[in-house]
């Protein structure tokens, strides 16, 4: 836009004294470097304080239980156990996705469908969910379908044989209900003072465990 004139804009411009800036202007002096200590230690932030109950202790009796776990002597022989695919209910870590896909090393992240089980109850072993037979109960997660023995045998290593597959009817949100589906229980007492009544916290979990299963550090908020 070409210019217009403003007669008095250009008079109180014409008022103005002539300052030559480069010869006028004072430089200041260069500031004296900052004293070791008030330098900043790291540019990379410090990560959240964890909450007080995120590493739950787990008392001497449990703790036993998982070396027995790992012992291949005690390993249930799910390869003797007959086979067919069926669908799997998840109620601890492998609800997440991307947790099954690791575990089981899918080239995609499965779909998994919001259902429930009847005839069970949630009990927390230290910081692990564990399934125990409660007839009153009802528990409400996912539903996963396994295709191949492999998938499964996958996934009784993770869980370990503290864990024991059972059967159960699963109710899905649309209403329907699936019969023959299995899913991963406690296979010690249900009554063991090792559980407490409480849920598993899938958010706490993803924040602070997941990657390590994954290998995926979680994204910032």
């Amino acid at each position: 836009m070409p210019y217009t004139p403003n007669n008095d804009c250009d008079n109180q411009c014409a008022n103005i004294p002539f300052q030559n800036w480069a010869t006028d202007l004072a430089i200041p002096p260069t500031p004296p470097p900052l004293p070791r200590s008030a330098k900043p230690k790291s540019l990379i932030p410090q990560p959240p304080t964890l909450p007080p109950n995120a590493f739950r202790s787990i008392s001497n009796s449990a703790f036993l239980q998982v070396i027995t776990a790992a012992n291949a002597s005690n390993k249930q022989d799910y390869t003797k156990s007959p086979f067919r695919p069926c669908h799997l209910f998840f109620y601890g870590s492998l609800m997440d996705p991307e947790v099954l896909q690791a575990v089981l090393g899918l080239p995609e992240i499965p779909a998994v469908k919001c259902a429930s089980i009847t005839g069970f109850s949630m009990k927390m072993w230290g910081v692990y969910p564990a399934l125990v037979r409660d007839g009153n109960g009802k528990v409400f997660r996912t539903l996963w379908g396994v295709t191949s023995k492999a998938q499964f045998l996958r996934l009784a290593e993770y869980e370990t044989s503290v864990y024991t597959w059972c059967e159960c009817d699963v109710e899905l949100n649309d209403g329907g209900t699936l019969h023959n589906c299995r899913t991963f229980c406690w296979a010690g007492n249900p009554d063991s003072k090792d559980l407490e009544d409480g849920s598993f916290d899938l958010e706490r979990y993803q924040k602070y465990f997941k990657s390590s299963v994954t290998g995926r550090r979680p994204s910032a908020e």
